[in-house]
C-alpha cells in the first residue's frame, strides 16, 4: 500500500463513510423496533386514561350517593330536633312556674 491509499483510508473520507454507515445502521435499527415502542406507549397511555374514567365515574357515583345520604340525614335531624323542640315547649313555662316558687326567679330562662 502506498502512502496515498492509508492516506485515503484513514483521512476524511473514511470518517464519512464511517460516518454514513453508522447513521444509517442506527436508522435501519430505529425504524425496525421504534414504531412497536411507541405503540406500545400509546396503549398503555390508552389503557391509564380508560381506568382515570372508570375512576372518575365511580367517584361522582359515590359523592352523589353521599349527597343523598347527606340530605336524608339532615331532614332526619331537623324532625328529631322539631321533636325534641316540641316536647320541651310546653315544659318551660312549667319550669318557669318552678323556679318562681321555689324562688329562682332571678335567673332568666330564655324564650324561644
Amino acid at each position: 500500500m502506498d502512502g496515498s491509499t492509508i492516506e485515503f483510508l484513514t483521512g476524511p473520507a473514511s470518517a464519512l463513510v464511517l460516518a454514513v454507515t453508522l447513521l444509517s445502521g442506527l436508522y435501519r435499527l430505529a425504524a425496525k423496533y421504534l414504531p412497536a415502542l411507541i405503540d406500545r406507549h400509546i396503549k398503555l397511555i390508552d389503557d391509564m386514561q380508560e381506568a382515570q374514567q372508570k375512576i372518575n365515574e365511580k367517584l361522582d357515583s359515590v359523592a352523589v350517593t353521599v349527597t343523598q345520604e347527606h340530605a336524608s340525614q339532615n331532614e332526619a335531624m331537623r324532625k328529631a330536633i322539631s321533636g325534641v323542640h316540641s316536647r320541651l315547649n310546653p315544659i318551660q313555662d312549667d319550669l318557669k312556674e318552678v323556679k318562681i316558687k321555689v324562688g329562682l326567679s332571678n335567673i332568666n330562662v330564655e324564650d324561644e
